[in-house]
């Protein structure tokens, strides 16, 4: 990350989408396959942010993980709050959380 500094840090509150979960991630990334396939499981559509294929998501990332203290994919955010990543997402599928807070 040396070099990525010099962007503002971004707020959660800050991003914008038509959907309630937004997940930055990565094709090639297995925790982040099992994310997206718990959303669809789920029937929740989400607004999945491939931070390999954009410069601007990729952007974005950055500057959250700056803000979030948090360096790792997938990133999910329900009603623009970070929840974690995989091992959060599995947690709260789990102990059948994971739709009231989506809903």
């Amino acid at each position: 990350m040396g070099g990525k500094q010099s962007l503002p840090p971004l707020n959660p509150s800050e991003l914008t989408s038509d959907k309630k979960v937004i997940v930055y991630g990565s094709d090639n990334c297995p925790y982040c396959f099992k994310v997206k396939s718990i959303f669809e499981e789920l029937k929740v559509e989400i607004d999945y942010r491939n931070i390999a294929q954009s410069k601007d998501r990729e952007a974005e990332y950055n500057r959250l993980s700056q803000t979030l203290k948090y360096d790792t994919i997938p990133m999910v955010f329900i009603k623009n709050q970070f929840i974690g990543g995989c091992d959060k997402i599995k947690d709260l599928q789990a102990s059948n959380q994971l739709l009231t807070l989506v809903n």
